[in-house]
This record gives C-alpha cells, sequence and structure tokens, in this order.
C-alpha cells in the first residue's frame, strides 16, 4: 500500500488547480451514507460511505472519489472494502476528450490486499442533453496487485467505461456504470463492474438513494473466492 498511495495522491494533486481557483470555479461534492444494523435470531452490522468531487473549468474536468464498506454477521467480519479513485479528463476536440486516472482497491474478502491500476486513454460524450449524458471511455493502463495468500502481480491493462446519467424527472435521477478490464497478457484475467443507481430528491441537498453493485472477477486470486460480488444499499444522499 506504501509503493500505491503516492501514485494515487499524485495524480489526485495534478486534478486540483490552486486554492484561489478551486473556490472560484467551486467542486460539486457528493456523499451517500448508509447503515443497517438487525438483532435478534441473528446479528449483522453494515456501513457504507461514498464521497464524490467533480469539478469543471474550462476544458478540463475532475474526478476524485471515495468509497468504503463494511460489515459483520453474528460479530464477525464479513465485508471490508474500500476504493479510491483520481481522474482527470481534457477536451481535445468537439466531443473527443483524453483522460488519465489512478483507482486503488482494498477488498479483504476478495483475495486482494490491495489493487491499484494506472491508467491513460481517449473518452467520448456520446450524448449531452439536459436530460441524458453517456459518455464512453477506452483506455491503457498498468495493474499492481499484492495478494493476501501472499505473492504480486504487475501487468498491462486495457479497459472499456460506459457513463450515463438520465435525469427522468425534476427530482429523480438515474445512474448507471459500467466498466471492463483485462489483463492484456492473458485475456483469461477480467473484470467486470456494473454500479446503478436511482436518487429521489427531498430537497436542493438532500436526497434518498438505491443502488446494486455487481462485482465479477473471472479469475479470483484463490479458488475458495467467489467470482461474483453483489451490494444493495439504500442511501441517505447529500449534495453541496
Amino acid at each position: 500500500m506504501k509503493k500505491v498511495l503516492p501514485i494515487f495522491l499524485s495524480v489526485s494533486l495534478i486534478s486540483i488547480p490552486s486554492l484561489s481557483e478551486e473556490k472560484k470555479e467551486g467542486w460539486k461534492v457528493h456523499t451517500e451514507l448508509s447503515y443497517v444494523k438487525t438483532s435478534g435470531n441473528s446479528e449483522t452490522e453494515t456501513f457504507a460511505t461514498k464521497v464524490e468531487g467533480n469539478r469543471d473549468y474550462n476544458a478540463t474536468r475532475v474526478k476524485l472519489k471515495g468509497e468504503f464498506l463494511y460489515g459483520k454477521a453474528n460479530k464477525k467480519e464479513n465485508t471490508n472494502k474500500l476504493n479510491l479513485l483520481g481522474r482527470m479528463e481534457r477536451i481535445v476536440f468537439g466531443k473527443f476528450f483524453g483522460f488519465m486516472q489512478d483507482e486503488y482497491y482494498r477488498d479483504k474478502f476478495s483475495g486482494y490486499d490491495y489493487r491499484n491500476v494506472f491508467s491513460a486513454g481517449l473518452g467520448y460524450d456520446i450524448v449531452k442533453t439536459e436530460k441524458h449524458k453517456l459518455k464512453g471511455m477506452a483506455s491503457l493502463g498498468y495493474a499492481l496487485e499484492d495478494y493476501k495468500s501472499g505473492g504480486t502481480e504487475d501487468y498491462p491493462t486495457g479497459g472499456l467505461n460506459i457513463d450515463y446519467i438520465w435525469d427522468i424527472k425534476e427530482n429523480l435521477r438515474f445512474k448507471q456504470e459500467l466498466k471492463y478490464e483485462t489483463d492484456l497478457q492473458d485475456t483469461e484475467v477480467y473484470f467486470v463492474n456494473s454500479n446503478s443507481s436511482v436518487e429521489v430528491k427531498i430537497n436542493n441537498n438532500f436526497s434518498l438513494g438505491v443502488g446494486l453493485k455487481i462485482a465479477y472477477q473471472n479469475s479470483p486470486p484463490s479458488k475458495d473466492i467467489e467470482k461474483t460480488d453483489t451490494t444493495f444499499l439504500t442511501s441517505l444522499i447529500i449534495d453541496f
């Protein structure tokens, strides 16, 4: 992890302009909080949080995101996930943009001490209207992996992303993120991640949301690890 976080932080710092400029332009910050606790015949506890910052200035777009999910069942930890992402996009011409990003994963129960992928590529704003925003991205990168069972791996990667936002009504929004990533040296090693959510706005700052996340890895680090993780959450959302 010590080798990985400096890479993530460097991308984040490169992406953030000076403080004076930040105040002038401003950031849009999106936070989600979820907590569930049951007791009785079974005891479960789940906590999830997400913080995302977005900023557009001139021809540059910046996205910083952090997600954390933790859970226990009958006082025994069964979920522990952390995901950090920093991405900077720069419009090249028309609807085309170039980007670079660093994404860091830590998933205790999927076989990884950490997984870090640094990538760069080209994207296209397929649709950008008042109600619909759809963009696609293709990238090449490099992955560094550290396994819970011991050992490390690094390899070149290729990825495809689709991001979609649909403002169905003034107070109702649907989001869909879909990501595919593969080892370019061994295409049997690949990952597919889907994140679907619906948000209902209560007022200018608060919303309620439901989301479904599906994470699939075709070749887990060990045979006793399931290929698919599914997470369903209801959240309180704060935008400012």
